[in-house]
C-alpha cells in the first residue's frame, strides 16, 4: 500500500484567457481527461460552480470559473465526443454543468458506477483508489464542506481538490481492465449514458415549495401560506448570497404555515425575522399566503395495494434477483429494476413489456430476461401455482 501526499501534486491555475487558451491547446490531442468540480451550495443560494479540476495524463490544471473567464473553450471540450472524461460519482456534477452552462458530459466514464459493477460495496472516491490501485490518499472532510467562492483560493484547498482528478485516468484504465475480463464493460458504458442523459427538476418557485420536507402534514389553505413563505425565503436567499435553511428552515417553514393567525408568532427558530422590519415582512407573507386561493397539492398516481399472491410473486422475484445478485458478486439493485418487479408480480402479462420499460436497461435485458424466464417457469409464477 503507498501512501500519497497531495503537498507532491503539481498544477496549473487557470484565472485568465491566456492559461485557458495555453490549457485547451495541450490537453486538445488528449484522448482521455478525468475532470470534478466543486460547488458551494453549503455556503451560498443559488449554488453556483466554484472551482473546476481537469488532468491530462501529464499535468493537473485547477480553473477558477470565478475569476470570470470565459468558459467556452472548456465547456466544447466536455461536450467533445472523442475525448473521454474519467470522473466519479457524476450525478451532482451532470446538474451543475447543465444548470450553469447548458452543457452535457459526452463520452463518460464514471468511475464510481465502474466500482459498483465489479463488486465494490462501498465507492467513494478515496476507497476505491486504494481498493483498485492499492494507493490512500487524503481525504478531508472540512476541506471538502470548504465554501469554494471565498478569493483568494487556500493552497491546502486547491491541493484537496487537485487530489480528486489526480488518479482518475488510472483508475479508469484499471478498471476498464478489470471490466472487461469479466464482460461487464458494456453494462458500465449504458449506465455512464443514462447518467449523462437524466433529466432533473428545475428550480421554480411557484412549485418548489411542494417539495418542503414535512409539507405533506399541510391542507390546502396551509398550502397556500407555505408557497408564498417559500418565496419569501428565496428572496432572501439571493439578497443574502446564503443558502435557503440559513434563512428560515423548512421545519420552520412548515410550523409558520400551521400557525393560528389570531395567536401571536413564536419567535423560536426565527432569526432575524423575529425583530423590525424582516417581522413585518414575514408577518405580511402568512397574511398573503392566508388570502391568497388555496393551493392543493399534485395529485400522484396511487398503487393499489397488493393481495397475497402478488405480495408471494414479488417476494419470490426479488429472491431470485437476490440470489443472482450473489453469485455475480454485485448489489442485487443492478440486477433488475425494482419498479419493474412490482409490476411483473401485479400482473405477470406484463413481463412481455418490462424490457421495454424506461427503467430496465439494455444489458439487464439480454443478460438476464431468459434467466428470469427460467425462474417464473420453474417456480410456477401464476396465480393458481402459488394459492396451492
Amino acid at each position: 500500500m503507498r501512501s500519497y501526499l497531495n503537498t507532491r501534486l503539481k498544477y496549473l491555475l487557470i484565472d485568465d484567457m491566456k492559461s485557458m487558451s495555453s490549457m485547451i491547446k495541450q490537453v486538445a490531442k488528449d484522448p482521455i481527461i478525468a475532470l470534478d468540480i466543486e460547488g458551494n451550495g453549503r455556503h451560498r443560494y443559488p449554488e453556483r460552480i466554484c472551482l473546476m479540476q481537469l488532468a491530462s495524463a501529464t499535468r493537473i490544471y485547477i480553473v477558477d470559473p470565478i475569476a470570470k473567464i470565459d468558459m467556452t473553450p472548456l465547456c466544447e471540450l466536455i461536450e467533445n465526443q472523442d475525448v473521454i472524461k474519467v470522473m466519479h460519482s457524476v450525478s451532482y456534477d451532470v446538474r451543475c454543468l447543465r444548470r450553469e452552462w447548458g452543457i452535457t458530459i459526452n463520452n463518460l466514464f464514471d468511475a464510481a458506477i465502474a466500482a459498483s459493477f465489479l463488486g465494490l460495496k462501498k465507492t467513494g472516491l478515496a476507497t476505491v483508489i486504494q481498493e483498485i490501485l492499492e494507493i490512500k490518499i487524503e481525504k478531508s472532510k472540512t476541506l471538502q464542506r470548504s465554501d469554494w467562492t471565498i478569493r483568494p483560493l487556500n493552497k491546502e484547498s486547491v491541493l484537496y481538490a487537485a487530489t480528486d482528478v489526480a488518479h482518475l485516468i488510472n483508475l479508469r484504465s484499471e478498471l476498464t481492465k478489470r471490466l472487461k475480463a469479466i464482460g461487464r464493460y458494456d453494462w458500465v458504458q449504458e449506465e455512464c449514458q443514462r447518467q449523462v442523459t437524466a433529466t432533473f427538476k428545475s428550480t421554480d418557485p411557484e412549485i418548489d415549495f411542494f417539495s418542503v420536507k414535512g409539507s405533506g402534514i399541510l391542507d390546502p389553505p396551509q398550502m397556500s401560506v407555505l408557497k408564498s413563505l417559500s418565496k419569501l425565503r428565496i428572496k432572501h436567499a439571493v439578497f443574502r448570497d446564503k443558502p435557503l435553511y440559513k434563512i428560515l428552515t423548512d421545519k420552520t417553514l412548515v410550523e409558520l404555515a400551521q400557525a393560528n393567525p389570531s395567536i401571536p408568532l413564536s419567535l423560536d427558530n426565527l432569526g432575524p425575522f423575529a425583530f423590525q422590519p424582516l417581522k413585518t415582512e414575514l408577518l405580511t407573507a402568512i397574511k398573503n399566503g392566508l388570502n391568497a386561493p388555496p393551493v392543493s397539492r399534485p395529485r400522484t398516481a396511487r398503487r393499489s395495494v397488493m393481495n397475497l399472491v402478488q405480495k408471494k410473486r414479488l417476494e419470490l422475484l426479488k429472491s431470485w434477483r437476490r440470489d443472482l445478485g450473489s453469485s455475480l458478486e454485485i448489489d442485487p439493485s443492478l440486477v433488475w429494476p425494482t419498479a419493474s418487479l412490482e409490476r411483473i408480480a401485479r400482473d405477470i402479462t406484463t413481463l412481455k413489456t418490462e424490457p421495454h420499460s424506461v427503467e430496465v436497461r439494455n444489458w439487464q435485458t439480454k443478460k438476464f430476461l431468459e434467466n428470469m424466464y427460467g425462474f417464473i417457469h420453474k417456480h410456477g409464477l401464476n396465480e393458481r401455482a402459488i394459492k396451492e
